[in-house]
């Protein structure tokens, strides 16, 4: 284990040595992965959630000019990052309860469209129905999801090609 101090590690971190921040990710990782199962409650999410959160504070490195409060500033990444995380899920849910009440209030004629768009995977069904249903634009989108504006364009392309090809092909989706 490395002896140096956080200070230390955080100094020759922001000039660019990676085995300092390895030996804070090292010191850190079990109480940041601590924090954000206790948010999380789901053991992956709050695997995915601490890596995340060690790939900001190495990112972020600069911003820390006390070297010393090295835990606090990355548990307050790692809280951040979970909240977060929550909110857009609970975003994510909304549009998804919204949408399932806009297609059941339209007419009946087009069970077997409603019925494929329930099918698609979630990364795809979510900017389709952003962009045709909730008319939302894909710069917006982009921004909600942290992905890129092509990104966005080429998973509502991938969602209409899915579509098309069940519709098309008379598969049944229920």
């Amino acid at each position: 284990m490395d002896e140096r101090t956080d200070q230390t590690l955080v100094a020759a971190s922001r000039n660019g040595d990676k085995e300092a921040y390895a030996a804070l990710v090292r010191r850190y990782y079990k109480r940041v992965f601590a924090v954000c199962y206790g948010i999380l409650a789901n053991a992956a999410d709050a695997e995915d959630a601490a890596q995340d959160t060690m790939l900001a504070g190495y990112l972020k490195i600069g911003s820390l000019h006390k070297g010393e409060r090295f835990e606090q500033w990355i548990m307050q990444i790692a809280r951040n990052f979970c909240v977060d995380l929550i909110r857009r899920r609970r975003h994510v849910k909304a549009i998804l309860a919204e949408f399932n009440v806009k297609s059941s209030a339209k007419s009946a004629a087009q069970p077997d469209l409603q019925s494929a768009i329930r099918q698609l995977p979630l990364e795809l069904r979510l900017p389709l129905v952003m962009y045709y249903f909730d008319d939302k634009s894909t710069n917006t989108i982009a921004e909600r999801f942290r992905i890129s504006n092509s990104n966005v364009c080429g998973r509502i392309r991938q969602a209409r090609e899915q579509l098309h090809k069940w519709l098309a092909g008379g598969k049944k989706n229920e």
